[in-house]
């Protein structure tokens, strides 16, 4: 793969618009809605979920309706409206915004504390012996590890992160401390694991311009895939093959790169997460396996005017909308000396080998608004190899446990400010950008130590660079 500079005439482009004024018309109720958000909320907060411009005004009444389904707090069934009923019986959060506070990233329990009181941090399962047909989870406890559970289902039990610590050394002598999870259990209420079975830390991803990434063709993912690296640059980025409802199809979605599209990444968190039916996913008690007895019959809350199910296809719809038609940020401080200085030390450690700037969705995109547009996510949505330490314990689909997806950099400057929380990495380990670039290992690690060569002030140009886009 050869590296993408970024044009800097065609950012400020990009940076026109994505900040232009909404040219349609709204009805007076989102009127309202838009005012409300404006005065009660600061404008960082909403640098992940404020709307494309060019949106319809029925496209922005959908687009608000898609926002109070992701704010809404479901209870279990039985209860007093079928609106907002059919959570768990056992599941992880409460709600989509609890995870993904504001479309933001999640965090990692503090040393010692439970696992039940962070529900954007949570527990994938897996065995370690999966073909590469299907993500095989624990026959007893399923796919994901649930913390909660309602008054008359146990959860699956609960478990307490500890940080063990390491310091990596830079060639000016500065030291940074690194910190690693190991995770151990309080109590597993239903037994054992089988002794196949591995475990995946994760925090829930940012939602930055997912309609974007879900509208790129297949063709422009491979384009950038050099599984063998046959260029012998070093990097072998390789795109991972899913199988969902029977068919392969290609990932992009996801820590691992394991979901295709937007409503399968969507209705996937409603159902193993909250522990809704949904369209694609129609089982009413989420990831309760067959040997979890009184959890699959627990009552739930399929509802005949609502697809027979707990979130249906037209909830599911907006939804969708709502992620979809939300509007990555636009780059920052492109008039700057120090942006364009920043932006030469990425290039000169070769970072847009994985991170590659620039992508163009497709033409046949769900949404007139998102086709054919150029935008700069920084990431190849492909799988790269990052070292034995930060590999989990099993594999998905053909990712070995080594291979993650190149996380997309756009907006992380500002998700402190959107959700109040810091971590990244898969795992949520790195408190800071620095600390994420010094956990890179595998085929990333040449990029690593030049990256540690740097003095301080470019480590500082290189820091504010990334923090603007």
């Amino acid at each position: 793969m050869h590296n993408q500079c970024l044009d800097h005439s065609l950012s400020r482009h990009l940076y026109k618009l994505s900040v232009g004024a909404v040219s349609v018309a709204a009805p007076a109720l989102l009127v309202t809605l838009s005012a409300m958000l404006s005065f009660s909320v600061n404008a960082d907060k909403m640098s992940y979920t404020t709307p494309l411009s060019g949106l319809s005004a029925e496209e922005k009444l959908d687009f608000e309706l898609g926002r109070s389904l992701f704010e809404r707090f479901w209870v279990p069934s039985p209860s007093s409206t079928t609106a907002s009923d059919g959570l768990g019986p056992i599941f992880n959060a409460r709600s989509c915004h609890s995870c993904h506070m504001n479309g933001g990233r999640g965090h990692a329990p503090q040393e010692g504390q439970l696992g039940s009181q962070v529900p954007s941090f949570f527990v994938r399962l897996g065995d370690k012996n999966s073909p590469n047909t299907g993500i095989l989870g624990d026959a007893m406890y399923g796919r994901q590890f649930q913390q909660l559970g309602s008054s008359a289902v146990p959860s699956e039990g609960d478990y307490t992160i500890h940080w063990n610590t390491k310091v990596e050394t830079f060639s000016d002598g500065t030291q940074v401390t690194l910190r690693k999870p190991s995770i151990k259990w309080t109590a597993k209420h239903y037994g054992k694991f089988e002794p196949t079975t591995g475990i995946s830390l994760r925090v829930t991803p940012p939602l930055v311009g997912m309609g974007l990434i879900d509208a790129i063709d297949d063709a422009t993912i491979l384009a950038n895939e050099d599984a063998d690296d046959q260029d012998n640059d070093g990097i072998s980025g390789k795109a991972n093959w899913v199988y969902e409802n029977g068919t392969r199809v290609l990932g992009r979605f996801g820590h691992k790169a394991h979901v295709s599209d937007l409503s399968h990444q969507n209705q996937s968190a409603f159902n193993g997460d909250l522990g809704l039916s949904t369209p694609l996913f129609p089982a009413p008690s989420g990831d309760c396996t067959q040997q979890q007895v009184k959890c699959i019959k627990a009552p739930n809350g399929n509802t005949p005017h609502i697809d027979n199910l707990e979130v249906g296809h037209l909830q599911a719809d907006r939804v969708d909308e709502f992620v979809a038609l939300s509007r990555p940020p636009a780059m920052r401080n492109l008039d700057k000396d120090w942006f364009v200085k920043g932006k030469a030390i990425f290039d000169k450690l070769e970072c847009g080998s994985c991170h590659v700037p620039k992508m163009t969705s497709g033409t046949d995109a769900k949404y007139d608004v998102l086709k054919s547009r150029r935008f700069y996510p920084f990431t190849d949505l492909l799988l790269h190899d990052m070292g034995p330490e930060l590999a989990n314990e099993f594999p998905v689909f053909n990712a070995e446990p080594t291979e993650w997806r190149t996380a997309p950099l756009w907006g992380i400057g500002l998700s402190e400010a959107v959700s109040g929380r810091k971590g990244f990495l898969h795992d949520g380990r790195a408190a800071t950008i620095e600390e994420a670039i010094l956990w890179h290992g595998g085929e990333a690690k040449p990029h690593k130590e030049a990256y540690k060569e740097l003095n301080k002030a470019e480590r500082n140009l290189f820091m504010t660079f990334l923090e603007s886009l």
